[in-house]
């Protein structure tokens, strides 16, 4: 029997679990094999070839997921297996289930039920596991599409709150110069919930900026090295300077969508990217966090000109 079928059984069972005794067991999935996408719109990943992996930190135990979590993670697993958890992040639109495809591309443009639609679905980065967060990979990336660059309802167009400093509902370079920037949206706002069968998962955001594609940002199992430069560079590029320590030691989740601030919808190397790391053990959820507008953010660079 190969990985993929024992993956597959593995899922098969856990959900049978869930519906049937609603008992969380921990399920081991294997590592799937990074791909490369051909498509001008794919958020491809980069696996790292790891030769020196962080230390394990201090993340706390695993907690069983909510029973509401539990109820929608079920319901969208009795429809397409390839769930692999639950994406919630408060007072946007974004509450939905995650897949996750045999590579970066099947999900583009399909939704939940594989079923052909242009604003895709929320999915995970093939080179991801998944279990509890002692399981996950050290960086968890999620894929989602926006349109427009508007604080709209598609997927992660919502994101844009965090750095719509002009509150008018465009993200464009206007932003960049405003006096007074809004930031009650980012500090209202710090905590995304991304959560498994396994593990109810609690994240602080600690960057959230705009890219080129040259930026690997989306390494799944960086060496210690490599994760500290990812960390750092978040940091530099970010609009939004955190009140949060990050370490190697951290399990972080990217949420990874399209941008047209650099060029337009003719630029295919601009990304906007929010980073978090899971809560630590001990940590609790505040209110609010300190953020502040970073004021010389590291511009990304293109190499087609823009």
């Amino acid at each position: 029997m190969d990985n993929k079928t024992t993956n597959s059984l593995l899922r098969k069972l856990l959900c049978m679990t869930l519906v049937l005794t609603l008992v969380f067991s921990l399920t081991a999935c294997k590592d799937r094999t990074d791909p490369s996408s051909s498509s001008e719109s794919s958020e491809t990943s980069s696996q790292g070839n790891p030769l020196d992996e962080p230390e394990p930190g201090d993340l706390g135990e695993p907690e069983a997921p909510k029973q509401d979590v539990v109820d929608k993670i079920v319901a969208a697993y009795n429809k397409n297996n390839d769930v692999v958890g639950w994406l919630t992040y408060p007072n946007t639109t974004i509450d939905a289930a995650v897949m996750q495809g045999d590579d970066n591309v099947f999900y583009e443009r399909k939704n939940e039920l594989k079923q052909y639609n242009w604003y895709g679905c929320y999915f995970a980065d093939a080179g991801n596991t998944f279990g509890t967060r002692n399981e996950l990979t050290s960086n968890t990336i999620i894929y989602g599409h926006n349109m427009s660059d508007k604080t709209d309802d598609v997927k992660f167009s919502q994101l844009f709150k965090l750095v719509d400093f002009n509150g008018d509902g465009v993200v464009n370079k206007a932003d960049e110069s405003v006096a007074n920037p809004n930031l009650d949206f980012a500090t209202n706002n710090p905590y995304l919930y991304f959560s498994t069968a396994d593990d109810d998962m609690v994240w602080i955001i600690y960057a959230a900026f705009f890219t080129d594609t040259d930026f690997q940002y989306h390494l799944e199992k960086p060496d210690t090295a490599t994760f500290q430069k990812i960390i750092d560079e978040a940091k530099s590029r970010s609009e939004l300077i955190y009140d949060v320590d990050v370490k190697t030691s951290d399990k972080i989740l990217t949420l990874s969508t399209c941008t047209y601030k650099y060029g337009g919808e003719s630029n295919k190397q601009q990304r906007f990217v929010v980073q978090a790391r899971l809560l630590r053990a001990g940590e609790t959820v505040e209110e609010t966090v300190k953020v502040t507008k970073n004021p010389n953010p590291k511009a990304p660079t293109f190499s087609n000109g823009y």
